[in-house]
């Protein structure tokens, strides 16, 4: 989903992380997995494009141990992510003849479930856990905000229930009358406002990080032609945007982004991928990022009786290692005349990570 304007809210800036989908495809695209030609055609057996289907399930899981998703935002609070068992979804999308991926729309799966651990710097009433599931499939098309769909947030003495209707979000507490949104921003833009009630901001937050979950992905689009050339053409450089003006303190004028191959050969089971953000500023996002995002444990299987795709992803599902795992640092940055700043309250510091397979019905 895009970024909705200069206004959002620094959790907003999660959804930068979902690489692996994006990644794994791209993959797919660029003739990986098993001995492509490099033309966009995957090749496993040396004579035939591997078929992909219009849709897919995904899961995220978390990492095997003690390595949640975790987002220090600024000096304000820290968000723990803990996804419950396997978060469940399925994924539309239109393929041409040359194998290249277009997304079309996804749907977060009922009951889908993730606990949220907030601590702030200064005590706050978000401080503590709390429940998010999906009790109604939601839906969206790629690029816009969820149309369909709801889901509860609990703590131990409240229940929101968070309603998606066509023309409103609705929030209800303990089944009392709905307090009503116009838009999706505009619920998801009060997490950290407090001047709103703390269970108004914890739906908010929690919008916020199931859109993240579900839609990671869509917000990498930028890398996917270095990653389809990057087992030609190993290691991969490109530069970042050039700051216009005076950077921001500390910071390169223009950054750089690697992306490392870990493999030799061909494309195989357990490849790793390495992406090195170096002071890398986007203009678009009025962002920067600095430090590495790995993809671990490539996974690829392909259904020899009918040459389908069958699962694809980093990682596994069932404590398996690898997975998406990040050691990043995302700075929003203001222009001030033409002078360059970054406020505290806008450094996000990520660790942890997910594993994610895209998975034939």
């Amino acid at each position: 989903m895009s970024r909705h304007g200069n206004s959002a809210q620094p959790w907003r800036l999660l959804w930068l992380f979902p690489i692996a989908l994006i990644a794994a495809l791209s993959i797919v695209a660029s003739g990986g997995g098993g001995g492509g030609d490099g033309d966009g055609i995957v090749d496993p057996g040396g004579d035939l494009p591997v078929n992909i289907l219009p849709n897919y399930n995904f899961f995220l899981a978390n990492l095997p141990g003690d390595s949640p998703l975790t987002v220090v935002v600024g000096n304000l609070f820290t968000v723990e992510v803990d996804i419950d068992g396997l978060f469940p979804g399925n994924l539309d999308l239109n393929t041409n003849a040359n194998n290249q991926v277009t997304f079309v729309s996804y749907r977060i799966r009922r009951s889908a479930r993730v606990d949220l651990t907030v601590t702030g710097f200064a005590p706050s009433p978000l401080d503590g856990t709390f429940t998010v599931i999906v009790d109604e499939e939601m839906s969206a098309m790629f690029d816009e905000a969820p149309g369909s769909g709801a889901f509860d947030v609990i703590t131990s003495t409240e229940t929101v229930v968070v309603t998606i209707l066509s023309d409103r979000i609705e929030l209800s507490l303990d089944g009392g009358a709905p307090v009503v949104f116009n838009t999706w921003d505009d619920l998801t833009d009060i997490a950290d406002d407090d001047m709103q009630e703390s269970w108004q901001r914890r739906a908010a937050l929690a919008a916020n990080a199931l859109e993240f979950l579900a839609e990671q992905f869509f917000n990498v689009a930028d890398v996917l032609d270095e990653l389809e050339a990057i087992t030609i053409n190993n290691p991969t450089v490109q530069m970042c945007d050039l700051f216009p003006g005076t950077p921001p303190a500390g910071i390169l004028n223009q950054g750089d982004i690697t992306i490392t191959w870990l493999g030799s050969g061909e494309l195989s089971e357990g490849d790793d991928f390495d992406w090195a953000f170096n002071q890398c500023w986007s203009e678009d996002a009025e962002e920067v990022l600095d430090g590495t995002v790995t993809l671990e444990n490539y996974t690829e299987t392909v259904d020899t009786n009918n040459n389908t795709l069958f699962e694809i992803g980093f990682g596994g599902l069932s404590g398996q290692p690898g997975g998406v795992i990040f050691d990043l640092t995302s700075s929003e940055t203001v222009d001030n005349g033409g002078v360059f700043t970054i406020a505290p309250e806008d450094i996000l510091t990520i660790s942890g990570g997910f594993a994610l397979i895209i998975q034939q019905p």
